[in-house]
């Protein structure tokens, strides 16, 4: 599927984003297979689990095993994709050939029972995923999941957005953690949310002391326990590099949606834009229009500027509505970019509105 990006490209510095044609609310599960995957059978689309068993998946199969704990979620995504690979594959060389195919999904998950497989299927994700997500699960202790061999210390190594890991008692924790996820985003298309404090029902919570839970949540991994009586809570929905999930699909939302929006500019009328300053705020005006969405879903808000001096902003600043939009004037463009009929980049600074996981009670008594 041929990208967007040659004509608009959105760079997102907060995070490694690359706008594209992701369906944000849908996920591709990879799973060996017996025997040679081929062009009819290497990529298929399913609404349900069940559906995998009609289609000649085994109740034993580890494609079967994981559709059942990503469409567990409530609420649960509306399909899913599933990607196989022979056993003397390499996914990553799979997934290269899925996205000739596809790109309309969000998150992916291995069903591979070989952690080696799936440590180098992951330390290759982030280099080939565009705007997608990783699901990964460490299993048997949570020592040897942190170890430098475990692969939930081998997620933290990467430091990326692009992977979420997540300890659990076998390998579809992750699929269940995506399901979960991206059962969210379609539920929350067009507000926000955090995947904090979720519950995950198609993965059981597993006992860890508070060291254990520290010891893991030092490597920005995910956590589902039981904390007070009954409450089972998946903590803190964190991807390796330490952003939460809802941030990074909500960055991604918006780069997509920016990049449609100029797309839209630039092929959608019979007259061209012109290279002038008049024609950088056409484009303000549809962005502002757009942000402004992200602002009233409760995505971005109000709040003082946290990054460094970028064009006029100063740390401190006030951004009002979470965004602000400008550009540079057309007198300053090279002659070079000015021939290669470019415009002048139209700058956009953001501020999420965040999300509270703890708070604090005080409570003052007079006796």
């Amino acid at each position: 599927m041929l990208s967007l990006s040659s004509i608009v490209r959105v760079q997102v510095n907060a995070a490694s984003a690359g706008a594209g044609g992701t369906a944000f609310s849908t996920g591709l599960i990879l799973a060996p297979v017996a025997s040679e995957a081929t062009e009819e059978t290497r990529l298929r689309m399913y609404a349900s689990a069940e559906d995998l068993l009609t289609g000649g998946f085994t109740p034993s199969d580890p494609a079967y095993l994981a559709a059942k704990a990503y469409f567990a979620a409530d609420p649960a995504p509306e399909r899913m994709y599933l990607g196989l690979y022979a056993p003397d594959e390499d996914p990553a060389d799979a997934f290269r050939e899925i996205l000739i195919e596809a790109a309309d999904f969000y998150g992916v998950c291995l069903a591979e029972t070989s952690e080696v497989k799936a440590a180098a299927f992951m330390e290759a994700f982030p280099e080939i995923c565009g705007a997608r997500m990783l699901f990964c699960a460490g299993t048997g202790s949570p020592a040897a999941a942190v170890s430098p061999t475990g692969i939930l210390k081998k997620a933290f190594d990467t430091g990326s957005d692009r992977v979420l890991g997540v300890f659990g008692s076998d390998i579809y924790a992750a699929p269940a953690v995506m399901g979960t996820a991206l059962g969210l985003a379609r539920a929350h298309a067009g507000d926000a949310f955090t995947l904090c404090y979720r519950q995950v029902p198609g993965m059981l919570p597993t006992e860890l002391t508070e060291s254990e839970i520290a010891a893991l949540k030092a490597l920005n991994a995910n956590v589902y326990i039981t904390r007070g009586a009954s409450r089972r809570l998946l903590e803190n929905g964190t991807a390796a590099s330490g952003r939460r999930f809802d941030e990074v699909l909500s960055l991604d939302r918006i780069a997509a949606s920016l990049q449609e929006a100029a797309v839209d500019l630039l092929t959608g009328g019979a007259a061209r834009l012109p290279q002038t300053d008049e024609a950088s705020a056409v484009f303000i005006n549809r962005f502002s229009a757009v942000l402004a969405e992200y602002a009233a879903a409760g995505i971005l808000a109000t709040g003082r500027w946290r990054g460094g001096a970028l064009g006029s902003l100063t740390p401190g600043d006030t951004i009002e509505n979470g965004y602000r939009l400008w550009a540079d004037s057309y007198d300053l463009q090279s002659d070079a970019d000015r021939a290669a009929h470019k415009a002048m980049p139209i700058h956009a600074a953001l501020c999420l509105a965040g999300s509270i996981e703890t708070l604090v009670i005080d409570v003052d008594v007079s006796l």
